[in-house]
C-alpha cells in the first residue's frame, strides 16, 4: 500500500482536480494496542496485514488506498456518489468483522462536491465521523 508520504505528495494534485465528487474514507482498526499488549506485536501486525488485504481485495476503481500510520488507512475515491460510498463502507465493515480477534474497525467518510472543501477539510471531517462511529460502537 501507499504511505503517508504519497498522501502528502498527492493532496495538492487532488485539491487541484475539478472532477467531483471526491471522497475520503478513514479506517481505524479497533484495539490493535490491546492485541499487541496481550498477544504480541507480531499478532497485531498480522491483523493489520489482514486489513490491508481486505482493502486490496475490495479496492474500487478510481480509488487509492493509503496506510497513514500503524493501524489507520485512508481511501481516496473519485466520481462516487454518497450512496455508493456508504454501500462500499458497509461492505468493508462486514469484511473487517472477520479480522482475527473480532474487533473490526471504525470507518468515517467525507464527500467533496466542489472546490470549496479541501482534501485536508475532508480528512478532518472523515476522522471526526470515524471517531463518532468508534464511540457509538463502544457504548
Amino acid at each position: 500500500l501507499k504511505n503517508r508520504n504519497y498522501l502528502n505528495d498527492s493532496m495538492p494534485k487532488w485539491d487541484a482536480s475539478e472532477i467531483y465528487p471526491q471522497s475520503i474514507i478513514i479506517i481505524d482498526l479497533n484495539n490493535i494496542a490491546y492485541i499487541n499488549d496481550n498477544y504480541g506485536h507480531e499478532e497485531g501486525d498480522k491483523v493489520i496485514a489482514e486489513a490491508a488485504n481486505i482493502l486490496i481485495r475490495n479496492q474500487a476503481e478510481n480509488s487509492e488506498i493509503i496506510r497513514t500510520n500503524g493501524n489507520e488507512f485512508l481511501i481516496y475515491m473519485v466520481e462516487y456518489e454518497e450512496k455508493q460510498v456508504v454501500a462500499y463502507i458497509r461492505k468493508l465493515n462486514k469484511e473487517f468483522k472477520e479480522l482475527s480477534h473480532g474487533f473490526g474497525a471504525a470507518l468515517g467518510y467525507s464527500i467533496i462536491q466542489d472546490a470549496i472543501k479541501t482534501i485536508d477539510d475532508a480528512i478532518n471531517e472523515a476522522t471526526l465521523d470515524m471517531r463518532s462511529n468508534k464511540e457509538e460502537a463502544n457504548n
